[in-house]
């Protein structure tokens, strides 16, 4: 969950962002730091660390991001400025969720025991009846535990089709 303070950095930028018509590059910037900052820990590493001085945390940052926007950089020294770069990943993913909930697009999971490919995907969503693809962001988090099949959370429900789920459900069967 993210503070209330990465909550109001989020829309202040995409407040500038779309003043200025460009939410959908600082968009694509916010999408590679939520990425970063939720699969690297070199990258949690950096923010975290005190012994790097603010301005080569800066030029670490941005050179990271490919063709970096203008108003992204203003947030990398806005967050410098008040001691808050650490908090850069809560701004990013408040941001993307701003940015989807303004442009209708929703959020879903996709729990399988290994990584699924885009056709697997699709057939996945279809089979659990969500027409319009395009709109819905796909997560796939691969949890070995599950064994086989795939779970989906979509839109604040759950349809467990895992290997593990119906193992379950044999074994309550079996006991009752």
């Amino acid at each position: 969950m993210q503070s209330r303070a990465a909550i109001r950095y989020a829309k202040a930028i995409y407040d500038i962002a779309n003043e200025e018509n460009s939410v959908n590059e600082v968009y694509r910037d916010m999408n590679f730091i939520n990425e970063l900052d939720s699969s690297s820990l070199d990258f949690k590493n950096l923010l975290s660390n005190s012994q790097i001085n603010y301005h080569d945390k800066k030029k670490l940052i941005l050179s990271l991001i490919n063709e970096n926007n203008v108003l992204t950089e203003k947030l990398i020294d806005i967050l410098i400025q008040n001691k808050r770069v650490k908090i850069i990943g809560d701004i990013a993913s408040s941001f993307i969720q701003l940015y989807n909930k303004h442009n209708n697009i929703k959020e879903a999971t996709i729990i399988t025991a290994s990584p699924i490919n885009n056709k697997l995907e699709s057939e996945i969503l279809s089979m659990i009846n969500i027409k319009d693809a395009n709109s819905v962001n796909i997560t796939n988090v691969v949890n070995p535990n599950i064994i086989g099949g795939f779970i989906v959370r979509f839109d604040g429900k759950e349809y467990n089709a895992s290997i593990k789920q119906n193992l379950n459900n044999l074994k309550t069967e079996l006991t009752n």
